[in-house]
């Protein structure tokens, strides 16, 4: 099998596959395979919003201490090889062709979902590579999700929680967390980001349950924490730490990040100070708040639910920016009238785009959520139409609403 050969075959399963009721499915496919997952040590993540960061950050820190770090993460930004990375390094097109062909051999039918082949070649790569340790980002949930077949992880870390695939993980957040919570582990250590008291304490009947120690970073552990343009900075036990991302949402997230870090070192990780300073000084995750300097500035961000809009204007705020020129798009899934609402509110004008996937919004039907001076645009025209109308204004272009849709932008900004 070659490469073209691997994609075709991984682009023969769905996105969900077939319905998940227990994990036997992924677990029957890992044996087959040699379990390879059993080799490898893992920091297990989980959550609505911060997964992304929190992985970065602290797998980061990790590679900078001079450990050989497994990365993988889920959606992909610029091409797939990105979702599976060693040291920040794509997998190569000739590992996805050889690793695809040995879970080729051992499927025996279509019911798996394309995440679940994935994982499977990224488990396979990781442990053939002999990673000394593997950050695994959960992709939906995370008592059903096929990440979950890990046993013990190192630690698990759930972040922020709020509504998002409600068709699969529950109409309240509630119902959502005690999904979150199915990745905490007898015995294990949790990390988990400050949430609202009801969600706190789902999290901490579960620890309770399974005797695994509840580590939360609280706010006045963090001194002197400021967000500006130039990203952020705070100190921690006297240490002085700056970000290079932006928003206070990221602070939290870096907060999460020092208390694995402190986990690993508690396991035997030698990890210095300067290893996560250099780190966070260094981690722009694409798409989360990203900035693309120009005249006038660019800023992507893949927030697409209520929660991540909110932190996204959030950031906006601190780094001086008023009322740029959006252009936004979602998918059907979402909270969208929200998410218009929240963008309508902050907005110089709201550019309404739709194509960039096959469940996105149609681009009418969004442009009737807002209640800001609105366009409707192709991709083709939006960008071209966006900066002209901010450069009038004064101010910025920002690019959000759905990852799908801040990919397909991102690549053409930087082209």
């Amino acid at each position: 099998m070659n490469y073209t050969e691997a994609m075709e075959f991984i682009n023969s399963f769905t996105k969900s596959g077939g319905k998940v009721r227990d994990l036997s499915r992924a677990e029957k496919l890992l044996d087959k395979l040699g379990n390879p997952h059993r080799s490898l040590k893992f920091v297990h993540i989980a959550g609505t919003n911060g997964k992304g960061s929190v992985l970065e950050l602290a797998s980061r820190s990790l590679i900078n201490a001079g450990y050989k770090t497994g990365q993988f993460t889920s959606p992909y930004m610029v091409c797939y090889e990105d979702r599976i990375r060693i040291n920040g390094e794509n997998i190569s097109e000739e590992s996805v062709a050889k690793y695809a062909s040995e879970v080729a051999e051992a499927v025996n039918d279509e019911s798996y979902s394309q995440f679940e082949i994935t994982m499977a070649v990224a488990l396979l790569y990781f442990a053939a590579e002999k990673c000394d340790i593997v950050f695994l980002e959960a992709g939906i949930g995370g008592l059903f999700d096929c990440t979950n077949v890990i046993e013990a992880p190192l630690v698990s870390v759930i972040t922020s929680i709020s509504l998002d695939h409600t068709n699969i993980l529950g109409k309240t957040i509630q119902e959502i967390a005690i999904q979150k919570a199915g990745i905490i582990k007898y015995g294990r250590p949790v990390v988990i980001a400050w949430n609202n008291k009801s969600v706190m304490q789902i999290f901490q009947k579960e620890c309770i349950f399974k005797d695994s120690l509840l580590i939360v970073p609280y706010e006045d552990e963090f001194e002197k924490c400021r967000t500006d343009a130039d990203g952020g900075r705070f100190i921690y036990n006297g240490t002085k730490y700056t970000l290079k991302m932006h928003g206070r949402h990221q602070i939290i997230n870096a907060a999460v990040a020092i208390k694995v870090i402190e986990v690993l070192s508690s396991e035997g990780f030698d990890i210095d100070d300067e290893d996560v300073q250099k780190a966070f000084a260094e981690v722009q995750v694409p798409s989360r708040v990203e900035v693309i300097k120009g005249e006038p500035d660019v800023i992507i961000d893949g927030g697409h639910n209520p929660d991540g809009i909110s932190a996204l204007l959030s950031a906006l705020a601190s780094m001086g920016i008023e009322k740029p020129v959006f252009i936004f798009g979602m998918v059907n899934s979402k909270d969208v009238s929200t998410a218009a609402s929240l963008i309508s509110s902050y907005a110089g004008a709201v550019i309404c785009v739709d194509g960039f996937s096959p469940d996105c919004v149609d681009r009418e039907k969004l442009a009737e959520l807002i209640s800001c001076p609105k366009y409707i645009a192709d991709s083709s025209s939006a960008v071209t139409l966006a900066k002209m109308t901010a450069r009038k204004e004064n101010s910025a272009v920002v690019v959000c609403g759905s990852l799908y849709m801040t990919e397909q932008y991102r690549a053409m900004l930087y082209k």
